[in-house]
């Protein structure tokens, strides 16, 4: 009886906090009626506190708390708001903030909630094609991404990096190459200084899961 009614408090406290944030995470398309109307709307519960991340037509990103202080406004060129979510990005146990937009690749920008002084800090560099689809190797400091590069998106690239002070340090990478000009292989690098030393190189047939040689094989990249 005691652990029935303590996870119907906290369902209950947990609805307060839904209730007085809004449709927390659910989207909100509006028909698009002037310049600046809202096309899409998320919201989350950070730390006791309700935030809100609206992406507006004139392409005007606006993150407020519920006091309704804009902690940013940031204009964007070609955004996609079906991308507007919030995550916990770095495993930190805090709802961060990640969107993406389309150009010729796939870019996505990632804002880190700092508890210390609850505000949102973009990660810098990270709205480069090469850091798309980032995940963070739960347990480390490591994150690893993918991106589809030249040759009709058919060959691929997966850097793994780490984030020290809001930068981004590249330590390694995976090239995928398959395209009929191409030394055919899947080549592994370690980054250093903006070098790229050779450490592996495997066949088309002998290619193996980025993710899972990562996850498997980041601490010879520290």
């Amino acid at each position: 009886m005691i652990i029935k009614f303590k996870y119907q408090v906290l369902f209950f406290l947990s609805f307060i906090l839904f209730v007085s944030c809004g449709n927390s995470n659910l989207p909100t398309n509006n028909v698009v009626l002037s310049k600046d109307s809202l096309v899409y709307s998320v919201s989350a519960v950070i730390d006791g506190e309700c935030y809100n991340a609206d992406y507006r037509s004139n392409s005007v990103l606006y993150i407020t708390n519920s006091m309704n202080d804009t902690l940013i406004k940031k204009k964007e060129e070609g955004i996609s708001p079906v991308q507007l979510v919030f995550e916990d990005f770095n495993n930190d146990g805090y709802l961060d903030i990640r969107y993406g937009y389309n150009s010729n690749y796939y870019f996505e920008m990632i804002l880190l909630f700092i508890p210390e002084t609850k505000e949102f800090k973009q990660i810098e560099n990270n709205d480069d094609c090469d850091y798309a689809y980032s995940k963070n190797i739960k347990g480390t400091d490591f994150y690893y991404s993918f991106s589809p590069y030249l040759c009709g998106k058919n060959n691929w690239i997966s850097k793994l990096y780490v984030i020290k002070d809001l930068k981004i340090k590249d330590k390694g990478l995976i090239h995928y190459k398959q395209c009929k000009d191409d030394d055919k292989g899947m080549y592994i690098y370690r980054l250093s200084d903006d070098n790229e030393i050779l450490i592996k190189k495997f066949s088309l047939k002998e290619a193996v899961n980025y993710e899972n040689y990562w996850i498997d094989n980041y601490e010879e990249f520290e």
